[in-house]
């Protein structure tokens, strides 16, 4: 052996950082081991290059400003492709260093190389120089993450088809763009390349966007991208790709077919579970090939935990607390095992769109009796200053006024959401938002306005019920 280790973490995205650094923080020694670049998926190809990639576009192009003054001060497009590589590149060497540097400071063993799991948790692990090594662990975080799912039928290999991880590479800007996947890299990338010119066609096997989504925020974000020229095609999917003529077809599920000068395919993930010896180990997986985990985020091997896209693609926030979590219970520590199980989303479309908490959909039919307060974001100070409107909308119990969802469409709502988001986690009743003497200008007064608006809403219909119809659930139609 080269060494022990009190806990082994595979994968240095997200999950494995957070474990590495909170068991280091509480004396373990720890080793990570990344095939790649410290910092995942979230600093290379998804994550913060896709948001910087979105930020760019709209600063260059002056594509969000237009709207308000009238006039759009913007970059040639061949000047801008350029620049938008520069930023990318700088926005990745700042985030993977600062991962980088936090190991060294925090006493972490760092090394680049792939790594097999034995069965008495001994690691395995290949330098890229080809380099063997071996380390004992009294404990293995799984956190390798995922990549974009490759489907059967589909030319990967032409070299205008992409998926997410790929789409970096585009030498030019293509002339149209076929994205398919109607989820949030789907409509992250529609709205870079509608913000450059590039007219985007979206295709998606669900009749709406974002079907995790709040169904009134995924309505509003499908009214703005057909006002901003995105051709939105739901309710089917793509059964391939093929050139004629120089130009990509692609068939769909409904048989009819489109053109591209490119196509993205931004739909689905695929767990990162190969070659790390996990049947030998005694780590079961599920049939879509992800690692079974408990409440602890155990797998079904002594001493071996999982956390992040390997058990359930999601949210790099999502992915921290199971690290945390994992590690936390790895090393015995008595508190950090429990997670923050309020759902939560972040979508950097135009406008964001931002959620915690239960759905209008999902509350409805469970028969909860609720109400919805909701503030038009244009209205406020800050929505006025900056020309742009959008939707604060809070979902509350009828009965003791608990908040139950908050969901934003609009300027910085991942942002704004998480106001509420901490309201939720507390199981505060929306009245607490009225005792906040929150700042204006900022979006983040709109929770008051919300909230005078759903305790309005509530007051008036609760003394005014139509016979057999609960008054609470027709606040929605008011």
């Amino acid at each position: 052996m080269d060494k022990s280790y009190d806990l082994v973490v595979i994968g240095a995205g997200p999950a494995g950082e957070v474990a590495a650094e909170l068991a280091s923080a509480f004396g373990r020694a720890v080793l990570v081991v990344e095939r790649s670049t410290p910092g995942g998926v979230v600093t290379t190809t998804g994550g913060a290059p896709t948001k910087a990639l979105r930020e760019a576009a709209l600063y260059l192009t002056g594509y969000r400003q237009e709207e308000v003054y009238g006039v759009r001060a913007a970059a040639p497009l061949q000047a801008v492709m350029p620049t938008l590589g520069v930023r990318i590149e700088q926005v990745r060497d700042v985030l993977q260093d600062a991962v980088a540097r936090r190991f060294v400071a925090r006493g972490i063993t760092y090394l680049q190389g792939v790594a097999r799991i034995d069965t008495d948790r001994t690691v395995h692990i290949t330098s890229p120089d080809g380099t063997a090594h071996a380390v004992a662990s009294r404990a293995v975080v799984i956190a390798t993450g995922s990549r974009p799912t490759h489907y059967s039928g589909i030319p990967f290999d032409d070299p205008d088809v992409y998926d997410s991880d790929e789409i970096w590479a585009l030498p030019a800007a293509p002339t149209d763009i076929v994205i398919v996947g109607g989820g949030p890299i789907g409509v992250e990338f529609a709205t870079v390349f509608t913000a450059l010119g590039i007219p985007a066609t979206l295709v998606n096997k669900s009749d709406r966007l974002l079907p995790t989504v709040d169904g009134e925020l995924a309505g509003l974000l499908a009214e703005e991208f057909q006002r901003r020229g995105v051709r939105l095609v739901l309710g089917a999917g793509a059964d391939g790709v093929r050139r004629v003529d120089g130009r990509l077809l692609v068939t769909l599920s409904n048989g009819t077919a489109l053109e591209g000068d490119a196509v993205l395919f931004a739909a689905g993930r695929t767990a990162n579970t190969e070659a790390l010896g996990l049947e030998q180990a005694g780590v079961r997986l599920d049939a879509a090939g992800r690692i079974i985990v408990d409440r602890y985020y155990r797998t079904t091997a002594p001493g071996i935990y999982a956390a992040g896209d390997v058990v359930r693609p999601g949210l790099a926030s999502s992915a921290m607390q199971q690290g945390r979590a994992a590690a936390a219970h790895a090393c015995g520590l008595v508190f950090g095992v429990e997670i923050d199980q309020t759902v939560s989303t972040a979508v950097y479309g135009l406008p964001e769109v931002a959620s915690a908490g239960a759905t209008e959909e999902q509350i409805r039919s469970s028969g909860i009796p609720y109400a919805v307060g909701r503030c038009d974001l244009s209205t406020t100070p800050r929505g006025a200053i900056a020309g742009h409107g959008g939707l604060l909308k809070l979902i509350f119990h009828a009965d003791n006024r608990k908040l139950l969802g908050v969901h934003c469409f609009g300027d910085i709502a991942s942002e704004v959401v998480g106001l509420g988001h901490v309201v939720l986690q507390l199981g505060g009743r929306i009245e607490m938002f009225l005792t906040l003497a929150l700042n204006t200008p900022t979006y983040n007064y709109a929770y008051h306005d919300a909230t005078v608006d759903g305790l309005t809403r509530l007051t008036k219909l609760m003394g005014m019920p139509e016979s057999g119809e609960s008054p609470v659930q027709r606040s929605r139609a008011s």
